[in-house]
């Protein structure tokens, strides 16, 4: 039963990624948050739910970052000022999140799950501020999207649910982005797998079958069934309503943060 559990969750996941462009940890990461501490220690249920839910985003999305750069969508002078604080953070978030005692760790993913929640419910974008160019904001991108990249790796979530919104407020076509956004993801992932690899390595406690905070049997099969179902997510794109999806996937985060609040 819990295997079938974590096969609807990636499908439902890479459906609601075809339909509206985002969902895949926000549906995945409760699911393991919640599931893996029946299974494992507690020590690393969470760090290890974190770890597994970000590896299988990976092959989204690089996938979708060769798209974007093959289209020509990707803003290159900005990813390149990007790139290194974005990634310096997605490779410490892992080793910040093996620091946190395992409650704290609790109520901040469920605070991280309930602010994406608030998000999806308002469905809002950033609008963009006339005559903010990113050129002229150098150091503040860089530790923006260092803060992005640490709090996103450690809660084991997608960093363009924050990227996005942010950078969408300069100067910038919204296509060039989103296609910035997710080529800079496609590494991001990397590295975030890298941090809870490297993080939970040698770890007392970790189940048969990890590869340090990536519990390989969950992401194996979390990963086919993802690839397998996101064509369904988009063929059924326009045919389901973009604010019912969002208003599900805002029902799933909070009743998932205020369960996994409650553990602590």
């Amino acid at each position: 039963m819990t295997w079938l559990l974590f096969a609807f969750a990636a499908g439902l996941g890479a459906i609601a990624v075809g339909l509206i462009g985002f969902g895949s940890s926000l549906v995945i990461l409760p699911t393991l948050a919640l599931v893996f501490p029946t299974m494992f220690a507690p020590e690393v249920a969470l760090r290890l739910a974190a770890g597994t839910t970000l590896a299988t985003m990976t092959t989204g999305a690089v996938s979708a970052g060769i798209a974007q750069a093959r289209a020509g969508r990707v803003e290159w002078p900005l990813l390149r000022l990007a790139i290194f604080p974005y990634l310096l953070g997605a490779l410490s978030g892992p080793w910040g999140a093996r620091f946190l005692p395992v409650q704290a760790l609790r109520l901040y993913v469920a605070g991280v799950l309930v602010l994406l929640g608030v998000w999806a419910l308002r469905a809002r974008r950033s609008t963009v501020v006339p005559g903010r160019t990113w050129r002229a904001h150098k150091a503040e991108i860089g530790a923006v999207l260092f803060v992005i990249g640490f709090a996103s790796s450690a809660a084991g979530i997608a960093s363009g649910v924050f990227a996005i919104p942010y950078l969408s407020r300069f100067e910038l076509p919204l296509r060039r982005v989103i296609g910035t956004s997710t080529v800079a993801a496609a590494f991001y992932c990397m590295f975030g797998i890298v941090g809870y690899i490297s993080s939970g390595w040698g770890q007392e406690g970790l189940p048969a079958w990890s590869l340090g905070f990536v519990y390989l049997p969950a992401f194996g099969l979390m990963s086919l069934v993802g690839a397998l179902c996101a064509p369904l997510g988009v063929r059924l794109a326009g045919r389901v309503s973009d604010s019912v999806l969002r208003r599900l996937v805002a029902i799933v985060l909070l009743t998932a943060a205020i369960a996994i609040a409650l553990r602590a």
